[in-house]
């Protein structure tokens, strides 16, 4: 019990009402009770002198109730065909993540891939469905992200930790993250819109080191879609 009462102790009340406030906003039971995803999503990818470099399509696939992450790339000029087959995908779960390409052959997917992978379970706007649970440490400080400035909601999560930028409402403005083999980065999120009572952001922008990465456009979203093996299949070779 002792324990139990220093974990809660990191976690601020003022942090865990407005970690209940920021899900409430995106959609409350409805975000609270998503246990599968489905996104596609249109990414541009930028050179550091701010020159588009490439676009890659990805369909992301995301299984809370068996903790399992699958994305998959595309060439955009690839999906008019009935079947097309992905440049790459990457695949977690806690048996078994494994990385296949057309280049290469399967093989383990790398522990930094893998812990970025992992990282969709527990960050951005779909680790808001947590809401207060389940926290390891949780804190709110004024500041801003970039030019952006509000409510810093700064929290640990399965060993993630996320510094969310909140509008007074409790939106998701933006969130900054410390990813493995690529340092700072800060995503900021827009053009909110409800798909089955969950609000989500279906435009987004990246920096890395302060420099604009990308930006992505999501085009198709499933909610409680049914993922079974045939969806997280695992290549032959």
């Amino acid at each position: 019990m002792v324990g139990l009462g220093l974990a809660w102790a990191q976690v601020s009340p003022e942090a865990a009402q407005l970690l209940e406030r920021a899900r409430s906003v995106l959609g409350g039971a409805a975000l609270a009770n998503l246990n599968t995803y489905r996104e596609v999503t249109t990414n541009i990818y930028y050179l550091p002198d701010g020159k588009e470099e490439s676009r890659i399509v990805t369909l992301l696939l995301v299984d809370f109730s068996n903790r399992r992450v699958r994305l998959e790339l595309y060439d955009p000029e690839s999906l008019g065909s009935s079947n097309p087959i992905p440049l790459a995908l990457q695949q977690y779960s806690p048996q078994e993540s494994f990385f296949w390409s057309r280049e290469t052959s399967l093989r383990p997917l790398p522990q930094n891939q893998r812990e970025i992978l992992r990282s969709s379970l527990y960050t951005g706007w779909l680790g808001l469905k947590y809401g207060s649970s389940n926290r390891e440490r949780a804190s709110v400080t004024p500041g801003s992200l970039r030019n952006q400035a509000g409510r810093l909601l700064t929290v640990s999560t399965q060993g993630w930790v996320s510094t969310y930028l909140l509008n007074p409402d409790g939106l998701l403005l933006g969130e900054r993250l410390d990813i493995p083999g690529v340092g700072e980065s800060i995503t900021f999120f827009t053009n909110y819109r409800s798909v089955q009572g969950v609000r989500l952001p279906h435009n987004w922008e990246n920096y890395v080191g302060g420099v604009l990465a990308a930006r992505g456009e999501v085009m198709e979203v499933e909610i409680n879609p049914v993922l079974g093996e045939v969806d997280f299949f695992k290549p032959a070779r």
